[in-house]
């Protein structure tokens, strides 16, 4: 079976222009945790998630390890302020630059493996040979592709 024999290609997708505070909603409407973002061509350019947004809401020394030896971290004020400036910018400050992308050709096999190993998301964007966007396959799409099969495995014995 092959990426797109299982891609789903009704997608919603951001723009690299359009600001984080624009694409939140989009994400929230359509019940999404990321979205493609695209150049004016068609070409990936990177994603956007609710992950990549909170990355940059948290401070560093709190990721790193460091809040331990810091009597002060900063309370939900200070983080409802980060929000309110991370909404108000472009994709482009915020968006990973690096997702993954797999060729329609490839295998479910092959596709599982990406996703498993990239880990940052569920997520793989389907694309072309000039890196347009065809299609997306989360790591759901393999799992109900897989029970389906199984299911229709045992039907036939």
């Amino acid at each position: 079976m092959l990426a797109e024999n299982i891609m789903v290609t009704e997608l919603t997708t951001a723009h690299v222009n359009d600001r984080v505070s624009d694409v939140l909603d989009r994400m929230r409407v359509a019940k999404l945790r990321m979205l493609p973002v695209l150049t004016d061509d068609g070409v990936v350019a990177g994603v956007i998630s609710t992950f990549s947004i909170m990355a940059h809401l948290v401070p560093d020394y709190i990721t790193s390890g460091d809040l331990k030896q810091i009597t002060y971290a900063p309370d939900m004020g200070i983080l409802r302020r980060h929000y309110f400036e991370i909404i108000e910018k472009d994709l482009l400050s915020v968006m990973e630059t690096r997702p993954l992308l797999v060729q329609r050709d490839e295998s479910l096999l092959s596709t599982a493996a990406a996703l498993t190993a990239f880990g940052k998301h569920e997520y793989a964007l389907v694309v072309d040979e000039e890196k347009r966007l065809i299609g997306v396959i989360s790591a759901g799409d393999i799992l109900d592709r897989l029970g389906t099969m199984v299911v229709s495995a045992e039907n036939n014995a």
